[in-house]
């Protein structure tokens, strides 16, 4: 509706300007002729007896009135002509800059109603084509994000459904005699701290994500927190047959949630074995620059598609140069952990083949 009364708005301001812009001018010319002309015509009646041009016979004033007359007839005429013009430039104005408003408008309705499709042609007025160009890189990230959701979707359904069946298939194996009921337990424990494990991450990511992550701080060795992890995983790491060699600073201290952090930099090691191959190295470095800490874990593994690199952290994304099992939570989580602590993850990579490195950068604590 509002962009429906954008046109007669806009044409109906363009008159107005008009409007006062003649209206001004015949204003002053009216005032400022006649007196001009007057002045002009009494200087050439006083250059001599009998000279000049209304000299006894009262000439000035038949001119002055001729005059007048004149500029008057000479001003409707004018105005009309002017009026004319002016609402044939003033409709083509309007039309050039309500039609395209009226697209983007459209497409931004169309995109509302989860037509992610759709894209808007750019005007020529540049500054409307910036704005369509925005639309457009809002239609794309929509449709990404779609994408995405749609994907973590089944990704999810796919990673509830695996436990499930399992559970199923062992409740049927105890009825059937083929399991025994410890067997089952044992089974079923399995599965259940799975579920449990993806239930906490999509909790932690919808946390992070509005903001709302709580914290319990404290000052802390950051080494501390590399060692607890790098025990926690060295099993998982000498099962995969992939090296896990560390290289701690000296101590230093930061601020921070301990069992957080221990949480990101687990999802980062974590993906790192996943995506090592056996014989692999994954290399753990803390460093101590003042006025941050770093902790940087490198693979020699598959690698990161340059492509994928800006979009390692959005939430559910996979990337593509690679076959990534999972659903794209553990990256986003790190992220948000990291940023709820007022640092930085920087991924890095040659390119698929060439392994990756990922740099945690976290502020240190202040000292006197």
């Amino acid at each position: 509706m509002i962009l429906r009364q954008l046109g007669p708005r806009l044409f109906v301001a363009f008159l107005t300007v008009m409007a006062a812009g003649t209206g001004t001018f015949v204003l002053t010319f009216r005032l400022l002729a006649p007196e001009v002309f007057g002045r002009r015509l009494q200087g050439l009646e006083g250059n001599g007896p009998g000279t000049g041009l209304g000299s006894g016979n009262g000439y000035g004033q038949i001119i002055a009135d001729t005059f007048n007359q004149s500029v008057d007839r000479a001003l409707v005429v004018s105005i009309i002509v002017g009026a004319i013009a002016a609402a044939v430039v003033a409709a083509f104005v309007t039309r050039r800059m309500v039609r395209p408003v009226q697209a983007i408008g459209t497409t931004a309705r169309s995109l509302a109603a989860g037509n992610y499709s759709e894209r808007v042609a750019e005007p020529e007025i540049e500054e409307l084509a910036e704005l369509a160009r925005d639309v457009n890189t809002l239609a794309v990230a929509l449709s990404d994000t779609e994408i995405r959701r749609a994907r973590m979707m089944s990704d999810v359904a796919h990673e509830l459904r695996t436990p499930l069946t399992s559970i199923d298939g062992y409740a049927e194996g105890v009825v059937d005699g083929i399991f025994t009921e410890a067997e089952m337990v044992e089974a079923v424990t399995h599965e259940t701290r799975r579920l449990r494990r993806l239930v906490d991450d999509l909790s932690l990511l919808s946390q992070t994500s509005e903001g709302s992550l709580r914290l319990e701080t404290s000052v802390m060795d950051p080494n501390t927190v590399v060692e607890d992890c790098v025990e926690r995983l060295r099993p998982q790491f000498d099962a995969s047959e992939v090296d896990l060699r560390i290289e701690l600073a000296a101590e230093c201290e930061i601020e921070g949630d301990r069992d957080r952090l221990g949480q990101a930099l687990t999802n980062i090691l974590g993906n790192a074995l996943l995506h090592s191959e056996a014989g692999g190295i994954v290399r753990i470095r803390s460093e101590f620059d003042s006025p941050q800490v770093s902790v940087t874990i490198n693979d020699d593994g598959q690698g990161i598609d340059q492509a994928d690199i800006p979009h390692l952290f959005d939430r559910f994304y996979r990337g593509s140069g690679t076959a990534r099992p999972g659903t794209g939570i553990g990256l986003a989580v790190a992220d948000g952990i990291v940023s709820a602590h007022g640092g930085t993850i920087i991924a890095e990579s040659a390119g698929i083949g060439l392994g990756s490195s990922f740099t945690i950068a976290l502020p240190a604590v202040k000292t006197v």
